[in-house]
């Protein structure tokens, strides 16, 4: 099957491809057990010492070839991003400065997991990041077509 012809498939229901992924036993397992202890979270080491809730987010917000740098992102979780200066804000890379938002210890303290961004919200970017992860096992082509998709509302210069 040609890349088009497989991204049509994925792209002209999204909403159920997202649920075959959520039904993969692994996804399944990770997913609940994200969900299921993400509240407890109160402090950034309690974060990062959990590596199967900091791996899933990292992953949900495409950083899990980077999950083993966690003092890297220990330093920009413990400076926030309300700063223009912050580590996060400084890295040309702005998936860090999303992830930091998403879990903004800085702001909010022990009840930083307790919002959406950090519990729906990184579960529903995990389960888009990994459908397309899946998509390009078979065909890169069409991993990236899923990207573009996803990022392309926000492009706002060419540049």
């Amino acid at each position: 099957m040609n890349t088009y012809t497989s991204y049509q498939l994925i792209a002209k229901d999204i909403p159920k491809a997202i649920d075959q992924v959520e039904a993969q036993p692994v996804v399944k397992r990770d997913t609940d057990y994200y969900l299921a202890n993400i509240g407890n979270i109160k402090t950034i080491d309690d974060f990062v010492k959990d590596t199967r809730l900091f791996t899933y987010a990292m992953k949900a917000y495409g950083l899990g070839d980077m999950a083993y740098a966690k003092a890297f992102m220990v330093k920009a979780l413990k400076e926030g991003v309300s700063d223009s200066d912050s580590f996060a804000n400084k890295l040309s890379d702005k998936r860090y400065a999303a992830f930091v938002k998403a879990f903004n210890f800085a702001a909010y303290g022990s009840t930083a997991t307790l919002f959406p961004s950090a519990q729906q919200g990184t579960v529903d970017k995990y389960m888009r990041q990994t459908l397309e992860e899946n998509a390009g096992e078979t065909n890169q082509g069409v991993r990236l077509a899923l990207y573009f998709q996803r990022k392309a509302p926000d492009i706002t210069n060419w540049y």
